[in-house]
């Protein structure tokens, strides 16, 4: 039976870098997922989802998910060169759309009509279903080790690129990039210093997987499978909250995104069983 308690959580308002250009209960298998820190009560029960979709072989690996339309999400799984349109009142594949070659595919975003894949490389890949369209933006950077994660943010026009790993010499700060259309450019967006990311298990470890932009609140979610965190960041880039997810419902959470109505889906693989998605209400 789902809980249908808002989460509440502590807010704290720390700045980040913007760039112009748990304890165990006895007799329970039981992490709970904690909220670090003057209160805000957040739309969201992270620790009860109103449903969990198991998804089909296909996308056991699932590595990227984006709304579509209605009821309808495109998905992606790390190895193969195809989008698969899931539709979540059926909970079936409705449609394979095929856009290239296998490869190592991390994020997906549909911006109206526009299908973006992102590959850990910094290439996407974009095509436009139904129509003899495509294009490939190479947002590949020496600082990046790998990209996982993309997101559109229709308050800029901008792809956002999370990346999971950067090079040690540069420094041990998070980065999101940004590609911006209109110039033709990859810039570095937002840093996240590895201080403002130690959750209430006092470590820092935290790798980003999957990016999203709250459609309503234009906040930033950002989730991490290694680390098991999500964290929520202003519109503005101010660092609002760490949410530690519980890795019992969490295995390997590597997508997340949002319907126009603010209800929110976070894609993991199985860890060894069946991929699935946790959907949760959106509540104002």
């Amino acid at each position: 039976m789902m809980i249908s308690s808002k989460t509440l959580i502590l807010l704290t308002f720390v700045p980040l870098s913007i760039f112009s250009c748990a304890k165990k209960e006895k007799h329970k298998e039981k992490e709970k997922t904690e909220e670090t820190t003057t209160a805000l009560t957040l739309p969201y029960d992270f620790e009860n989802p109103s449903q969990k979709i198991t998804l089909p072989k296909s996308l056991k690996e699932i590595s990227g998910l984006s709304f579509y339309k209605n009821n309808q999400l495109a998905c992606i799984n790390d190895e193969e060169g195809k989008v698969f349109i899931f539709d979540l009142a059926k909970k079936e594949i409705t449609q394979k759309i095929p856009f290239g070659k296998s490869g190592d595919y991390e994020g997906v975003e549909v911006v109206g009509n526009e299908v973006f894949v992102l590959r850990s490389d910094g290439l996407i890949k974009s095509f436009k279903i139904g129509e003899p369209y495509e294009r490939e933006i190479d947002c590949s950077d020496p600082d990046v080790v790998e990209y996982e994660g993309l997101s559109y943010d229709p308050t800029t026009g901008n792809l956002l690129l999370a990346a999971k790993e950067r090079i040690k010499e540069v420094d041990s700060k998070k980065m999101i990039y940004a590609y911006d259309f209109k110039r033709k450019i990859l810039f570095k967006s937002i840093a996240i210093p590895d201080e403002k990311l130690i959750g209430k298990d006092g470590k820092k470890t935290f790798r980003p997987s999957g990016i999203a932009i709250h459609p309503i609140t234009q906040q930033v979610f950002i989730i991490a499978s290694q680390g098991k965190k999500l964290l929520i960041l202003s519109k503005d880039g101010a660092k609002e909250a760490l949410v530690d997810l519980n890795p019992n419902l969490y295995k390997q959470p590597e997508g997340i995104c949002f319907t126009p109505n603010g209800n929110l889906y976070i894609s993991s693989e199985g860890a060894g069983g069946d991929g699935y998605i946790l959907a949760f209400d959106y509540k104002k």
